[in-house]
């Protein structure tokens, strides 16, 4: 019986040690893939877009999303749901524009959870804009 024990903690630490190095390996691939992938959009943004998606990142993606698919953690609760931007242009309350967008950015959506951000300044909002347009084309 001492020998089944001390065997059966020896395959079940091999097995376990087996599962860990094994899992490591997959997740170091999916990361190195994520970072080429990564650095390869960056690489493509205009300076203008670059500015742009920063700005979506600290003050939109908590709502919209990452990649502007109406999916954050912070729009869960609200109603309306925040705006998907791959949704046709007629489903949009100003439109896809940089116009609308940016009509939309100063002055908000009453009764939804969408607060203007004039605050941002003309300068930012017309980056954000455009890269609100990349994000809706699909790019």
């Amino acid at each position: 019986m001492k020998k089944f024990k001390t065997l059966s903690a020896i395959l079940t630490s091999l097995l376990f040690f087996a599962l860990i190095t094994s899992c490591g390996k997959k997740e170091d691939a999916k990361t190195e893939e994520g970072k080429a992938e990564g650095s390869a959009a960056v690489a493509t943004l205009s300076p203008e877009l670059e500015k742009g998606k920063e700005a979506f990142e600290m003050n939109c993606a908590s709502c919209h999303g990452e990649k502007g698919a109406g999916d954050g953690p912070g729009g869960a609760n609200l109603n309306p749901k925040p705006r998907d931007y791959r949704l046709p242009a007629e489903q949009w309350k100003n439109g896809p524009t940089a116009e609308g967008i940016t009509k939309t950015l100063n002055e908000g959506i009453p009764g939804s959870g969408m607060v203007p951000y004039k605050h941002l300044g003309d300068e930012t909002i017309q980056s954000l804009a455009k890269y609100v347009m990349h994000l809706h084309e699909g790019k």
